[in-house]
Formats: C-alpha cells, structure tokens, sequence
C-alpha cells in the first residue's frame, strides 16, 4: 500500500475522535474563561463599589453629626454649611422627579436621570472623557448626599488585571491545544508506521528469500508460500489462508514493490476460520471473491434435486457501515471477508450478495439437523472478534433462515429466498432473537412479509396521504413547524405499519415515486402555511438521496410552488451519514443555498459525532425520543439533552425534542434550554384542515392542564365493591 493511501485511510480512524477532543478542549477553555472572568470582575468591582459606599455613608454620618438628624436642606445656609463638610465633590438630591439635585455649586446639576446616574444605588458615569463613580447615603426624610468620585484610574486597574488574567487563559488555552495536536501528530505517527508481525521478501518466482524471527518462529523454513502476492501490490489491504507449522494461518498483508521483490508486511487474523469450501481460482489459488445471486440460486437447484431438505439464509452485518464510516471501506471490506470465511467453515456454501449481506446454502447431509438446531452458536462464532491491522473488530448479525423441504408448496429459489428474507425482516422488526428460521408450517405468522403491493397503481388511485405532528416552540409559545408522516389510507386496509411499508418501497424501487408524492403533497401545504410564519419538515429516505438527480427534483418542485426561504426543511438520519458522508454534505449544501432548512433527525441513536453538526449544513438537530422519555426524572437522560443543546447553542442551531408526552417532560426540556416540543402532548399526527386550525386554537396551559388531569387519574386507586 501507498504511503499517502494508508495516511488517508489512518486520517479517516483518527481525525474524527481528535476532532472530538478539540473541541470539548476549547468548550471547557470557553467555559472556565466565562467563569474566571465573571467572578473576578464581579468581586473586583464589587469590592471597589463597597470601599466607595463605606465612604459616602462616613461622610452622610459627618453631616449628620454636626447639622444635627432634623436639619432642614432646603435651606440655602444648611446648603452651604453641608458643602464646607462634604467637600466639592458632593451632590444634595431628593429621589423625586428622577434625582432633582437641590440647590447650585454642586458636583452635578440638573437630575440624576439626566447623568444616566441610579438616584437609590451605586452607578457609574462617563463626563468629560473620564469615568466616575456615584455612591449616595440617605441623610433621612426625601433628601439623600451623593458622593461623585473619578473611577478612571481604579477601572483601568481592574480592567487591566481582567485582560491580563483573559491573556493568560488563552495563553494555557494555546499551550494544551499544542499539547494535544503533538499528541495526535504523535498518535498518528505511530499509526502510520504500524509493526506488522511478520515481514518477509518474496521474489518474482514466489521464493521467500528474506524474513523476520516471528515469520520463521510460524512457518519454519518453508521457502514457498503458494500465494503471488505481487499481483497484491498497491491494491490497498488483503487477505488470504497459507501454510504454516501449526496448520492454515488466515493472514492479512499489504504488498510494496521494490527491486523487483515484493515485500510483504502481515498479520495472522485470529479466530478466523480456515478456508474449508473457498473458492479456488483457476490456478488453484484461494480467493475471497463474491458470488451473484444466480450462484446461489444454481446452488439451490443442485441441492434441491439432490436431497429432501435445503437451507438457504441471509446473513446481514448490521455494523459494516460504522465500521467503514470510521475506518474506511477496504477495513470494512476485511471485516466482511472474516465472516465470509467463518460462514464457509459451517455452512460450506456462501456467497457475497451485497455490502454487508451474505447468502448461506446447505444441502441436507449429515450435518444438516446440528446446525440447525445449533445456529445461535454457529452465529456467535462467525460474530466472535477478529483483529485486523491492529483493530480488534466484532460483527453484529442478524440472520434470517428458510428450511426447504417436502412441506413448502412452492419450492423454488425465488419464495425460499422470500422466505429467508421474510425471517430477516421479522427479525429485525420485532427484534425478539438475532436470528429467525422460517418453516412453511409458520407461514401465517410471516404473512404480511409476502404481501406484493403495487405501489404505482396505488399512487394513481390516492391510495396515500400525509398527516402533520405540530413542532411548539418553548420560547415564543407557538406551532412554528409540522412534520409531515406519510400514511396509507385506512380504506386500503394495508396490515403493516409504515414503516415496513417504506421498507417494502425501498427493497422494491418505488421509492422515488413514492417520494414524489410525499414532498409534492408536503410542499403544497407548506405553501399554505407561508404567510402563518410556519414550515414543513420532509423526511428524506437514503434511497431518494443516493439518486443521482435527488436535488434536481426537489428543487423542481420546490420551485413550483415558489416557496419562500424557510418554509420546508428536509430531515436526514445520522445512521445513513456514516457510509455516505461526502456525498450527503454537498447535496444538502445544495438545498441549503436555496433557502431549505436541514434538520439532523434521531440525534445520538447510533454513533453521533459532533463533526456531523461541524461540516453538515444543520439548522436543527432533533433530540431522539429515547432520550426525552422521563427526563425530568433521569439524571443521565437530562446530562446528555443539556449537553446537546449547548453544543447546538454554539454552532448556531436549534434544538427539537421528540416524543414530549407530559408537561414534567416539557418542564424540564425548557429549563435545560432546548428550543422546540414534539410529541402527543402538544399534539399527534392530523390531517391537514386540523393542523391548519391548530396553528391559532392551539393552548399550552389548556393542554397541560388536561395531560396532568390524565396522569392524576391513572394514579388515582381503584376499590371494588
């Protein structure tokens, strides 16, 4: 591997987890600066404001003593005689008429209100270039002694050793980023410049002719490794099974030419599976190539010709995506190799269907009844750990299984597949077990998962509708938003829940149809709410993202209605950014420079990462409902929504917060600061005229009142008779 491909590939493990550190680094610089400062300022002003209000009352305490406490002020000889005890820098004032100063040859004239001077505290003023500070004492009755004394040099004071004291925190501030970019430079380094276990030199004829103490320590003095490995060379990471003393070593290598020589640098993947059923090459040599679904489906064919029972499974690695989000598709790739090569071990006949998706075939035999009933640990093994380039990586799997035998009606590859596919998704929908075996005799209970529906017909035939769930903001007490829902009419009886029927439309391509009637109907009616200060937010599939001209027909239609800035928002999910990243940031940059907003929905369910809010173009950044529920309660649940929505304060966005069912829940969501309620107590999904009506009928306290009724009559006991 290059050297700029393997620091590309580090950069994309590292930088994210720097990135991170940086900038909780700088929000806890920030935060002790704003402290420091705060409490410094307030004490060093506050011990200068009581040294000059000890003052004033001494010399109140002077005038008093002499003039005696039943002086009469308004007298221009008690004037005169207070002025010889006070001095020249005093001001006789009565409270009234915003501090009318009494008498002339004072310090001030005129009102206090007119020097922007408090008549009943301690102020400071500007005149003349200077700064001066006003402290008053009553002298009893309406008539107070104000004392005005020049404050310029004491604040340049202050203000010096404040800015001195910020100085020094940027300073430390400066010092622990340095620290912390020569640690990462460090790190980096270090990653750059791993320490394989084995490093040997193979020459163009497939000698080994040079090699490390480790290698020999493994293979001995074998000479030929059966393996070109300089057809490897610059093709990034690999894998492959060779001879070693103690048996097959499954190794991952990368290959650099020099002279002529391949040099190998490599690793033994422990607790991998050896290569029993690998393909083979047309030289002989194993390989770790995929097969289409057509292999799968001769393999099918042969078996079911040729015994009474055939299981066919689907195999999904529902962590492949973050892997290769954080650490590269080639790593990802490995990863998918590692299971490939445990699944042959115990199946015997795999294939690669897709990114993170295995097809699994066996013919009835001997084995068949133990991996049957023994799959959970068949599983668990191909999901063990594996460690690849220094990464320890374990797979998370759900499976889905079909036993073909004399019972199934229809025994041919497509329904078993189905079937297969029907377990997978039940699966992954009910989520009762990591895997599931379908049985022809269960049928009944996988029946929504054969339901075909004809989608396009549907859409000609208004089979589908959307419903909006109001969006309240905390701060201005009022709807600002609706999310629009899609939904299938309730005439159609359609027995899934949305989301199986949104699936169903993504596995079978009418996706992008279907999004097209979901952000024409969603932008008409937010074309309606435009003059109510209002918007709609659309949910975006990553099957409509991914298509190559998404943007063109949003903006299509979103100029159609000539809608303002403002008006929609598209929402996106953070577990699609992990594999699609780049792609995702510069179409959304796209929506952005034509006035749609971007909301990052489902925020902290999957692997959240701040630099998501740094390069994404987010306006808004929706708190999950996992993470709402009870948090006036959970202490856990409070940290995390408090600190999302600092981060969200200081990168400009807003806060939305799903699933608010009671008003403890709303209570405590705007007293940690977030910006917007979503849930049923502001109100569930409705229809169009209803939302419309919402907007000005629409009564917090009314509705809080009525939640809490509720809550009290749930808690209420019950006595029978």
């Amino acid at each position: 591997m290059k050297k700029s491909a393997l620091f590309k590939k580090l950069n994309s493990s590292t930088i994210l987890k720097a990135a991170l550190v940086a900038v909780l680094i700088v929000a806890i610089e920030l935060v002790c600066g704003w402290l420091i400062y705060g409490s410094y300022t307030g004490y060093a002003y506050g011990e200068a404001y009581a040294e000059y209000e000890y003052e004033a009352e001494s010399v109140a305490g002077r005038v008093a003593s002499e003039l005696g406490e039943d002086a009469d002020y308004s007298q221009s000889a008690v004037q005169e005689r207070l002025k010889d005890i006070a001095g020249g820098s005093a001001v006789l004032f009565s409270e009234a008429g915003g501090g009318r100063i009494v008498g002339q040859g004072w310090a001030l004239s005129g009102t206090l209100a007119e020097h922007s001077i408090d008549a009943a505290g301690t102020s400071l003023f500007e005149a003349d270039g200077k700064t001066y500070i006003f402290c008053s004492h009553s002298l009893g009755g309406v008539y107070r002694l104000g004392i005005v004394t020049d404050f310029t040099s004491r604040q340049a004071q202050i203000d010096g050793l404040v800015s001195n004291m910020a100085a020094y925190l940027v300073i430390a501030g400066v010092f622990v980023l340095a620290v912390f970019a020569f640690y990462v430079a460090w790190a980096g380094y270090r990653l750059f410049t791993p320490k394989h276990a084995y490093k040997f030199v193979v020459s163009d004829g497939g000698d080994v002719v040079r090699y490390n103490k480790k290698f020999r320590e493994d293979f001995g003095a074998i000479t030929k490794l059966g393996v070109d490995f300089a057809k490897y060379a610059g093709e990034g990471y690999n894998i492959v099974s060779v001879n070693g003393v103690k048996g097959d070593k499954t190794i991952s290598f990368t290959v650099d030419r020099a002279s002529g020589r391949s040099v190998v640098r490599a690793d033994e993947i422990m607790n991998s599976a050896g290569t029993v059923g690998a393909a083979q090459s047309e030289d002989g040599e194993t390989t770790m190539s995929g097969r289409a679904m057509n292999s799968l489906s001769k393999a099918f064919d042969d078996f079911s010709h040729r015994g009474k029972r055939t299981l066919i499974g689907v195999v999904c690695i529902m962590n492949l995506p973050r892997i290769s989000g954080l650490f590269g598709k080639q790593m990802a790739s490995d990863v998918q190799k590692s299971v490939f090569l445990r699944a042959q071990e115990k199946f015997g006949y795999v294939y690669e269907l897709d990114f993170g998706k295995l097809g699994v075939a066996m013919p009835d035999g001997a084995k068949f009844n133990s991996v049957v009933s023994g799959m959970d640990e068949i599983l668990a093994y191909l999901g063990q750990p594996v460690r690849i380039e220094d990464n320890l990586f374990a797979a998370e799997l759900r499976s889905g299984f079909a036993v073909c035998d004399e019972t199934m009606r229809t025994p041919d590859f497509n329904y078993v597949m189905k079937a297969a596919e029907a377990a997978l998704q039940r699966c992954l929908d009910t989520k009762i077990a990591e895997f599931l075996i379908y049985h022809e005799a269960q049928k009944s209970v996988y029946a929504k998962y054969f339901i075909t529906y004809d989608i396009k017909k549907m859409l000609n035939e208004g089979a589908f509708e959307l419903e909006y769930q109001p969006q309240y903001n905390m701060r201005e007490g009022r709807i600002e938003g609706f999310e629009a829902l899609f939904r299938v009419k309730k005439s159609w009886n359609v027995n899934v829940d949305t989301y199986s029927f949104i699936t169903y439309a993504e596995r079978t391509g009418a996706m992008v149809q279907l999004g097209d009637f979901i952000f024409d109907t969603g932008m008409r009616f937010a074309k309606q709410l435009e003059d109510k200060n209002v918007s709609v937010s659309l949910n975006v599939s990553p099957v409509q993202l991914m298509q190559a001209g998404f943007t063109d027909n949003f903006l299509r239609l979103y100029k159609k209605y000539g809608l303002r800035p403002g008006s929609v928002c598209v929402e996106i999910t953070e577990s699609f950014l992990m594999a699609n990243f780049d792609e995702t940031v510069s179409k959304l940059e796209i929506l952005k420079e034509n006035g749609i907003s971007i909301h990052l929905d489902d925020f902290g369910t999957e692997y959240s990462s701040l630099l998501y809010i740094k390069k994404l173009p987010v306006s808004a950044i929706k708190i999950d409902r996992e993470f709402i529920r009870g948090v006036n309660k959970d202490k856990a649940g409070q940290a995390i929504v408090r600190f999302v929505s600092s981060i969200a304060r200081l990168v400009d966005c807003k806060t939305i917060c799903e699933g608010v069912e009671t008003p403890q829940e709303f209570d405590m969501l705007k007293a940690i600061g977030c910006d917007t309620a979503q849930g049923w107590l502001i109100g569930k999904s409705m229809k169009p005229e209803d939302a419309l009506n919402i907007i000005d009928t629409f009564d917090y306290d009314k509705a809080a009142a009525e939640k809490n009724a509720q809550l009290a009559q749930i808690k209420q006991p019950r006595f029978g008779n």
